[in-house]
């Protein structure tokens, strides 16, 4: 019987079979290698480890185990990605698989077939699965802990993951803890066309100090950090109720390689994403994907709500009472093609703008909440400058005049080529601008690769060929207008109060700022915004019978409609004037067109 063992190099041990050891010694360039189709497994004291050089003393166990073989799927589709996963067990069909599981790690509980009850695993091994469910597995797993620590190298797939479930899987998990600390490696995947109810769990990602890896290819959505806490992906649907969610990462709760909607759920749940290295989401809505917030407190270093629609229309919704607090700001919106957030009986918090929205076409819907901006800006609608993950900069337009489009209506506002707000049963004090233009700085930047990691683990992308036409049936999209140009504001008053600024606007960044690249990014998005004569940018305001606009400051408008009862009026103190296309008017119920220009005196 084999009770210890050193492995010296050049001689490797080639493991036959599981091996229960009292000390394993393994000397430098030393190597250990399974049989063909296996892996190997060092757990001492009932904790994965590397297995690398070192002195290895107690319960030391070294298995053999078949792995389990992941196919393309989320974004690894793309490329048609697939790996091994070297995990601590598989249940497939409600069936434990022997042959790919690794006992040794397992620790407290025994795998029950439809139940697990009060498990326990640890391990410091970069990539290392926890269990896998796959097939029409339904299961619950309970009263249970993760401690994985170690880098991951493809969270797209899975790599690392404590809990995977593919295929049909109805899992549901309770009560239980994950403790994870590495880079790229993510603690939950969700994916195929599963289901998956996280409740009463606490899940936490803190990516370890001293790593030089920030999020360099995401740098231009401003993205900083190593990890993101869960993936939902495939057609997958997840829930989680009175969670305790939290992470220093790039991201909480992500999703990333749809190929049919997906749903996101949080209920009763804290969301936290804070560190000094740290700037990225909550929740991230890519896609025609469905996320709700739901009595939830969201507290994020970033963008608390990220919503990119892209080419389908997402819906994010936020209601009940949620408690949404940004450093930056509270919904990020950019590349969005017609997606819908809706926001009810909630409350933001800001450092900065309460929302910003950038190359998009969005309708956002509000109902009664409240809006606390660091900025005084509610809403911050602006010329995009994100150009791009294969971009190396963005150049920003100094002194640059807008020229104005002869073609463009600023008198109207389309819901799936503009931005539109709706605001019902709010009291509000707080500025709207639209600063857009036609300049379109965004495509100035200088053409890169997305960078060593996203290179290597999804594959190179090919870059747009500027020389060849559109795919046919994306040409005349939008009338031919990519969303990252000017664009009219729709703001539309039902029984709601608005005290500030609705206005066309400038936008300025940092006084001497001309380049923004990946090593300043907190640049992007950085600006301050003032009340400026309209060029391509309209805003068209809409109060009915039991709403009322109390301007503060001097404002620009393209249209302004106004029924029997509604009330425009001056801060407090002072006097309203109004021009339109430099006449001055007085303003009854009705609709107005032109330049319209309200002072106050």
């Amino acid at each position: 019987m084999l009770i210890s063992k050193i492995v010296e190099a050049p001689t490797p041990w080639h493991v036959d079979k599981t091996y229960h050891l009292y000390d394993l010694i393994i000397k430098d360039g030393a190597k250990l290698i399974p049989p063909e189709g296996k892996f190997l497994t060092l757990t001492v004291n009932g904790v994965g480890c590397d297995i690398k050089p070192g002195v290895y003393r107690g319960d030391v166990v070294v298995s053999v185990t078949t792995p389990y073989h992941i196919g393309p799927h989320g974004l690894m589709v793309i490329n048609q990605i697939e790996n091994d996963l070297k995990q601590a067990a598989v249940i497939s069909n409600n069936k434990v698989v022997e042959e790919q599981c690794v006992p040794a790690i397992l620790q407290d509980a025994v795998l029950g077939e439809k139940e697990t009850d009060g498990l326990y695993l640890a391990s410091s091994e970069e990539d290392f699965n926890g269990i896998v469910f796959d097939g029409d597995t339904k299961y619950i797993l309970k009263n249970s802990r993760f401690d994985m620590e170690g880098n991951g190298h493809n969270d797209w797939l899975g790599l690392g993951a404590a809990i995977t479930a593919i295929d049909n899987v109805d899992l549901t998990v309770e009560n239980s803890q994950f403790n994870f600390s590495g880079v790229t490696r993510c603690l939950l995947q969700v994916a195929g066309r599963s289901t998956v109810t996280l409740k009463d769990c606490s899940l936490i990602n803190i990516g370890p100090d001293g790593e030089d890896w920030v999020g360099s290819f995401s740098w231009a959505v401003g993205f900083k950090g190593y990890n993101r806490v869960a993936q939902l992906c495939d057609s997958a649907k997840v829930l989680y109720d009175h969670c305790d969610i939290r992470g220093n990462g790039w991201g909480l709760l992500s999703i990333d390689g749809s190929d049919d909607p997906v749903d996101m759920y949080v209920k009763d749940s804290t969301l936290t994403l804070t560190g000094a290295r740290s700037h990225g989401y909550g929740a991230f809505c890519i896609g025609d994907n469905h996320i709700t917030y739901d009595h939830s407190k969201v507290d994020v270093f970033g963008y608390p709500i990220l919503l990119m629609g892209m080419e389908g229309k997402g819906v994010f919704d936020v209601k009940n009472g949620c408690e949404i607090t940004g450093r930056r700001f509270g919904a990020f919106i950019i590349d969005d093609d017609n997606s819908h957030l809706n926001i009810s009986d909630s409350k933001f918090k800001t450092g900065k703008s309460s929302i910003c929205i950038k190359g998009s076409s969005t309708v956002i819907n509000v109902k009664n909440t409240e809006f606390v901006a660091g900025n005084g800006t509610v809403l911050q609608l602006m010329d995009c400058d994100e150009a791009g993950m294969n971009v190396e900069n963005f150049k920003i337009p100094v002194k640059v005049k807008d020229e104005k489009d002869e073609n463009r209506n600023l008198s109207t506002v389309s819901e799936s080529e503009d931005v539109t707000l709706n605001l019902t049963d709010c009291n509000i004090t707080g500025n709207f601008y639209n600063s857009t233009t036609n300049i379109r700085a965004y495509s100035w930047g200088t053409v890169g690769g997305m960078g060593k990691l996203h290179d290597i683990v999804i594959g190179e992308m090919p870059m747009p060929d500027p020389e060849k036409p559109l795919p046919k049936g994306t040409e005349e999209r939008h009338n031919g207008d990519d969303l990252k140009g000017a664009k009219n504001l729709g703001i539309n008053l039902s029984n709601t109060s608005i005290e500030g600024i609705i206005s066309a606007a400038s936008q300025k960044y940092r006084d001497g700022l001309t380049l923004i690249t990946c090593e300043n990014r907190d640049e992007l998005s950085n600006i301050t915004q003032e009340s400026a004569l309209p060029v391509n940018n309209g805003v068209v305001v809409t109060i009915d019978s039991a709403s009322k606009w109390i301007v503060t400051d001097t404002c620009y408008i393209t249209a302004l409609t106004i029924a029997n009862g509604g009330m425009i009026e001056a801060a407090k103190g002072k006097e309203l004037s109004i021009k339109i296309d430099g006449t001055e008017t007085t303003i009854t119920s009705g609709t107005y067109t032109g330049t319209i220009e309200l002072s106050v005196h």
